[in-house]
């Protein structure tokens, strides 16, 4: 079950549909790509006496090849959980920074890694760069304070749902005593029973995140967006984050008093590369290393999406250009491997019938040649043994 924004969750199914889904082995490939015992590192840079934690993609239990096809990669809760452990034993970090940039993710591992942070000690902020929708606004809540980079920044999607289909030739019987095991959703009976089970869970999310902002439930209920997803600065307004970052200096500050102050935003100063390469060397080479992994991760996902669609022309075109895994480039790859899908059952049913001809037309030969034979010895007077 996942706790995703609906765009997410939206091509995740179209991925499904489309056949893309990663086989066995490449989803063994890919669990082994994060390697043994490297969650804190591969996840945590420090600089000086800060911490920061980067949770970008879709949230799952373990690597999910899946949620890495969305396009925009994937961290684990276990990678987040050994993090933060990590930071909370290490005397000389102070303070944590969760920089997150998520859709959401599963269920599974979400609980865990929330009661992970409820027992950290040390100063935590959540800097968010694009999204924190769903599973991880739920980490977020359970920082100090939670910033957004940018306007454009949104939060929330907070509730949970349940995508499924009805088949008419679907039957499924429960035992006397369990008649919620397997919920008829051509009724409204069994629909009802699927949204009190998830209105359960949603009670469990909320509650989380109402102990990370201070805010009661019935708050979050009425004001954080009932499922949608709200922009920075209304995010703000219903008190589901903290502050915005100004887009001109970088710096993070409170969007409503940089209004009542008037800002006095011009003194202060932007920080090229070249100053952060003198001032923060171990910062600067972070920030390289993040930048490299990122490229990486992008090319990886073009050229898995193009093998698995077919359409290795787009992928390795993208790859070459620089172009990010967008939802029209997923509609591309899915629509390639439709079509892929399309031509190999043509080609079946072809190959199908060809042999079902052959088979028809050796058996027409045979028998016109049997009346052939019988005819001929019937005029020679000649009796012919079976």
């Amino acid at each position: 079950m996942w706790l995703l924004h609906h765009a997410a969750r939206d091509s995740l199914n179209s991925l499904v549909k489309s056949g893309m889904t990663p086989s066995a082995q490449q989803q063994l490939e890919y669990e082994a790509s994060f390697g043994e015992g490297s969650g804190s590192s591969r996840i945590m840079t420090i600089d000086g006496s800060t911490a920061s934690i980067n949770i970008h993609g879709a949230l799952s239990s373990k690597p999910d090849l899946m949620a890495y096809l969305l396009g925009s990669g994937n961290t684990t809760y276990s990678d987040i959980i050994s993090a933060l452990a990590s930071a909370e034993k290490n005397p000389n970090i102070k303070n944590i920074t969760l920089s997150i940039d998520s859709p959401g993710g599963t269920v599974s591992g979400l609980f865990d890694a929330l009661a992970a942070m409820e027992a950290i000690n040390k100063p935590m902020k959540a800097v968010v760069s694009n999204v924190a929708a769903s599973a991880a606004y739920a980490i977020a809540a359970q920082a100090d304070e939670i910033v957004a980079t940018n306007d454009a920044a949104r939060f929330g999607s907070v509730g949970v749902v349940v995508h499924t289909s009805v088949y008419e030739e679907d039957i499924a019987i429960t035992s006397t005593n369990a008649p919620k095991k397997a919920p008829d959703l051509s009724t409204d009976e069994g629909v009802a029973m699927v949204r009190e089970e998830l209105d359960a869970l949603h009670e469990v999310f909320v509650d989380s995140i109402s102990r990370g902002r201070g805010a009661s439930s019935e708050k979050i209920n009425a004001d954080f967006g009932q499922g949608a997803t709200l922009l920075a600065k209304e995010a703000l307004k219903r008190g589901m984050i903290d502050g915005v970052a100004d887009y001109r200096t970088q710096s993070i500050v409170d969007s409503t008093t940089t209004a009542n102050n008037g800002g006095n935003l011009s003194e202060i100063k932007c920080m090229d590369l070249n100053t952060l390469k003198a001032s923060h060397p171990d910062l600067y080479s972070a920030v390289v290393e993040e930048g490299v992994s990122k490229e990486r991760e992008r090319v990886s996902a073009h050229l898995i999406a193009g093998e698995m669609s077919g359409d290795m022309k787009t992928a390795l075109s993208s790859a070459k250009d620089g172009t990010e895994m967008t939802m029209s480039l997923q509609t591309q790859y899915m629509m390639a491997a439709a079509n892929r899908k399309d031509i190999n059952d043509r080609q079946d049913d072809d190959s199908q019938a060809d042999e079902g001809q052959t088979t028809d037309t050796a058996s027409t030969e045979a028998d016109g040649f049997a009346a052939i034979l019988k005819l001929t010895a019937e005029n020679c007077g000649v009796e012919l043994e079976a």
